[in-house]
């Protein structure tokens, strides 16, 4: 995706949409008016041939205008634990 079919308003309105602002954030933010960030984004989703605005931002991580996906740290932590003296039945008494 060509960074030059956007323009720097519209690249703008879709990182801060990316950091989770909403659009009257993002019109306070660029100084302009909400309509105005709503037909920013639209045309940006449009660009991009994305259904929805979230899937805009996935589309943007995607072909590398927005830079790398944000890194979650700790979302993936293995869950499994093993079980041992400090495992899930600490404390317990042996069933039987």
């Amino acid at each position: 995706m060509s960074r030059a079919l956007f323009t720097e308003h519209e690249l703008a309105a879709l990182r801060l949409l990316a950091q989770g602002r909403t659009q009257v954030e993002i019109a306070r933010t660029l100084r302009i008016r909400p309509e105005t960030v709503g037909r920013l984004l639209n045309r940006a989703r449009i660009l991009l041939r994305a259904r929805t605005l979230p899937h805009a931002v996935a589309r943007g991580y995607e072909t590398g205008l927005l830079g790398p996906p944000p890194h979650d740290h700790g979302a993936r932590q293995e869950e499994h634990r093993p079980s041992g003296p400090g495992g899930p039945n600490r404390g317990q008494e042996p069933a039987g």
